[in-house]
């Protein structure tokens, strides 16, 4: 029987142990076929599962930048091993395994039409100075979806600083990924408010003295409103027409003029007050007046001219 010498198997198993030694100072580098990523940069350890004592270091190494969200990017093992030896690892101190490439691909969110629309909606809502039950709401969606970077995805939405939340508008919505902007989207909206505004219950001819009867109240869109519309029956009542006012038609205040109380050359009565002691006289009006208007006047007997405030009776106030 042949014996193997003492010096042979002791060399034999000194190269074992050394091997063993290098085996343990290697890290393995697993390559994944296919790598799901976050991006914006791609990093060893999103497309290979690291193991060694660099591990760490290793998984931190940037490859290169990941696909657009939702798109796919190959990456091969000789790009890989490229970039560990650009970080300075050695070929010896690393081993790769695995697929020849990795097919990266980047995730992400999709926010639909609808979901900006609805978005927007709940803004509005929350922003405008009507009541809910006093409003109609009608937004116009994107024609297209958003394509973002996943994340916490959030809206921030702006109107046009001119906007007065009556009538058509367009509002900026800035989409954020972990609170960094990463789209800008324009949206159009119109927002139709509702309110009672007065209007002519009848036919009221020019120069008419309104009374209650010629009023109703009744509820009109605000963006139809042009000029001071009057919400209030007490607004009117007692005016005069300026213009014929048709049945339905909104009444504005510069439809109407306060009814003419003297007339010019007409005898008035003139009051002026000397502490409680109240002096009342006659006098000719120089000119028209209605209630409020400061109106010149003569004294008949003396020819002295005067001015007082004409009150709603039709008396002239002295002060």
């Amino acid at each position: 029987m042949r014996m193997t010498p003492l010096k042979t198997i002791g060399g034999i198993a000194a190269t074992l142990v050394l091997a063993a030694l290098a085996l343990a100072d290697t890290d393995t580098i697993m390559l994944k076929t296919e790598a799901y990523v976050k991006g914006p940069a791609l990093t060893l350890g999103d497309v290979a599962d690291v193991q060694g004592e660099n591990a760490d270091a290793l998984a931190d190494i940037e490859i290169g930048n990941a696909a657009m969200p939702g798109d796919s990017k190959r990456l091969d093992a000789s790009l890989v091993r490229s970039r560990i030896e650009n970080a300075g690892f050695t070929a010896d101190s690393v081993e790769i395994q695995g697929p020849g490439s990795v097919v990266a691909t980047t995730l992400y969110s999709e926010i639909t039409s609808d979901m900006l629309a609805t978005d927007l909606r709940t803004f509005i809502e929350g922003e405008m100075p009507w009541a809910l039950d006093e409003a109609t709401i009608d937004v116009a969606a994107p024609t297209q979806n958003l394509v973002v970077p996943d994340g916490l995805v959030e809206v921030r939405w702006w109107p046009n600083p001119q906007y007065r939340w009556v009538g058509p508008g367009v509002f900026r919505g800035e989409v954020t990924v972990d609170g960094e902007v990463k789209r800008t989207v324009l949206v159009r909206a119109q927002v139709e408010a509702y309110t009672e505004v007065l209007v002519a219950a009848t036919d009221i001819p020019r120069g008419s003295l309104i009374s209650v009867a010629d009023l109703q109240l009744e509820k009109r869109a605000m963006s139809q409103m042009r000029g001071n519309v009057l919400q209030s029956t007490g607004d009117a009542v007692g005016q005069v027409a300026r213009s014929t006012i048709f049945p339905g038609q909104v009444i504005t205040s510069r439809q109407l003029m306060p009814r003419q109380l003297i007339k010019r050359n007409q005898p008035v009565t003139v009051e002026a007050r000397a502490g409680r002691l109240v002096i009342r006289s006659q006098a000719r009006a120089l000119m028209n007046g209605c209630e409020g208007d400061l109106i010149t006047c003569v004294n008949p007997d003396s020819r002295e001219e005067f001015q007082g405030v004409v009150r709603k009776d039709g008396v002239v106030v002295v002060n």
